[in-house]
C-alpha cells in the first residue's frame, strides 16, 4: 500500500513540474505587442526607428492634435520591416476597423479578414491595413513627412477604441 502512495504522490509531482514547464513555454509564445508613441520633429517628419522591429508588430501611436494616428511596423519572415496605418481600408469609419495581431497575422477587428504580416504596407485596396506609400528609409529609420500623415487624420477620428496596450 506504501508504495502505491509514492507512486500516486511521484505522478503528482511530475505532472505538476511538466505542467509548470508548459506554462513558461506558452507564455514565451504569446509575446506582448509593443506600443510606443512618437512626434514630429522640428523639420516636420516623423522618424521610426526600426532597428528593434519584429515579427511582433510594434503599435506607434502619433497625436495629430488630439486625433491618434496608429501606424503597425512588423518585420516579415523575409527580414524586411513592413509599416501601414492602422486602419482598415475598406471597414473604415467603423471604430472597430482596427488590426490585432493574432500569430502571424493581422486581423481587423470588424469583419474579421487576416493578413499575413508579409502582405502588410504592401497589398492596396480591398479590405486591408492602409500602406504608407510616401516615405523615406534610410539605415534603420523609417521618415514620413507630417503633412502626409495629417492627410490621414479623418480615417481615425472613429478609431478611439484600440489606441494602446490593454
Amino acid at each position: 500500500m506504501k508504495k502505491v502512495g509514492y507512486l500516486v504522490l511521484l505522478l503528482l509531482v511530475i505532472l505538476t513540474v511538466s505542467g509548470c514547464s508548459n506554462k513558461e513555454v506558452k507564455k514565451e509564445k504569446q509575446e506582448k505587442n509593443k506600443y510606443i508613441t512618437v512626434t514630429a520633429d522640428e523639420d516636420d517628419n516623423i522618424t521610426l526607428d526600426t532597428s528593434k522591429i519584429t515579427k511582433t508588430a510594434t503599435f506607434v501611436n502619433y497625436d495629430d492634435d488630439g486625433v491618434i494616428i496608429q501606424f503597425i511596423l512588423v518585420r516579415g519572415t523575409d527580414g524586411k520591416v513592413r509599416i501601414a496605418l492602422n486602419t482598415c481600408q475598406v471597414c473604415n469609419p467603423s471604430p472597430k476597423a482596427y488590426f490585432v495581431q493574432k500569430g502571424d497575422y493581422l486581423e481587423c477587428q470588424n469583419c474579421g479578414t487576416k493578413f499575413h504580416i508579409n502582405k502588410i504596407g504592401i497589398e492596396k485596396g480591398g479590405c486591408n491595413p492602409t500602406p504608407v506609400e510616401e516615405k523615406e528609409e534610410k539605415d534603420d529609420k523609417i521618415i514620413i513627412n507630417k503633412s502626409y500623415i495629417d492627410s490621414f487624420k479623418t480615417k481615425f477620428k472613429n478609431l478611439q477604441e484600440k489606441i494602446s496596450e490593454d
